[in-house]
């Protein structure tokens, strides 16, 4: 089949250039916090760049593949406390 090689497990270069931003916001809201889940919305960690929104929705939706966060509703994402080390892992591995 010509056209396009296939997708590497990594993320793009675009992509990547976002990976800090969504680390920090989950290094910050995560640590001891009252309840059961953080959220993660897209327009806390990005606010109105539209770049950023893509970029941090196609992560969130990578983690959401793997079955480590789930989506609430557009823009809004939830990570299990207990699943948390094991999300900023695989982010970590992203870069």
């Amino acid at each position: 089949m010509a056209g396009r090689p296939r997708r590497r497990e990594g993320v793009g270069r675009k992509t990547r250039r976002y990976l800090p931003a969504l680390l920090w916001h989950l290094q910050r809201r995560g640590g001891g916090g009252r309840g059961a889940v953080v959220s993660v919305r897209t327009r806390d960690v990005c606010g109105v760049d539209r770049r950023c929104g893509m970029a941090v929705r196609e992560l969130m939706m990578r983690l959401v593949e793997k079955g480590l966060a789930k989506r609430y509703k557009r823009g809004v994402y939830l990570i299990e406390r207990e699943a948390l080390e094991e999300v900023l892992t695989a982010l970590r591995e992203w870069i």
